[in-house]
């Protein structure tokens, strides 16, 4: 996909449509204390394997369908997910968890980027994607045509769960979304409340979105189908 610039100012938009890490020191060995302390490196499961066939976005994000459609593994190498119905609940349901090829591809690549990382920090936390067939997904107004997925805030207290403006972590989401639009994201929904910056027309406030990232990718093949 094509890269998109550097992060800039945010400015509404009318319509869902439009689309430092802190380098962790070396255990001090004199104090044990301080040191369990510590987040500690996560193991992460191993990645279950996807069954990659070729996809298509049919229609518009709100109106429409998804052929050949790709399921997401329940969790992978930097990831979980989650179901937004009962938030504490894991895994997502299967029947949420469908998507284009290209954005399994783009989520497990994202995973994975984000635990070598952070290879101290908990996993991301992947919500809705699309039904296997697309079309109408409760809770959502768009999720139809297999190019949408909601992703969790990372956490300040470095825990995995439900986050909000209070508990988010401004600038490890930051450099998650830098991510996101640097690999082509076409549209990222991002709570009022939320102190994030990004392009234009791409890193847009919406409301009811101040515990996850609404991110759709740009159908590859054009929206004339």
């Amino acid at each position: 996909m094509a890269l998109l610039g550097t992060a800039s100012a945010v400015v509404p938009q009318g319509s869902e449509t439009r689309g430092a890490i802190a380098d962790w020191a070396g255990f001090d060995l004199g104090n044990a204390a301080a040191a369990a302390a510590r987040p500690q490196a996560t193991e992460w499961p191993a990645a279950t394997p996807v069954a990659w066939r070729p996809s298509t976005a049919r229609g518009s994000a709100n109106a429409g369908r998804l052929d050949g459609g790709v399921q997401l593994p329940s969790r992978g190498q930097g990831y979980y997910t989650y179901d937004p119905r009962f938030p504490d609940r894991r895994p997502n349901n299967g029947a949420r968890r469908w998507g284009t090829d290209a954005l399994i591809r783009e989520l497990v690549a994202l995973g994975a980027w984000w635990a070598r990382t952070h290879p101290r920090q908990p996993r991301l936390g992947f919500g809705d994607l699309s039904a296997r067939s697309g079309g109408s997904l409760d809770l959502h107004h768009s999720h139809e045509n297999g190019l949408d997925v909601d992703i969790r805030l990372p956490r300040k207290d470095g825990r995995e769960g439900r986050a909000n403006p209070g508990n988010y972590d401004r600038e490890r989401t930051q450099e998650l979304v830098d991510r996101l639009v640097a690999r082509g994201a076409e549209l990222i929904l991002i709570g009022p409340s939320l102190d994030l910056v990004g392009p234009r027309g791409v890193v847009v406030r919406w409301p009811a979105h101040d515990d996850h990232l609404h991110v759709r990718l740009p159908d590859p093949d054009g929206r004339g189908n």
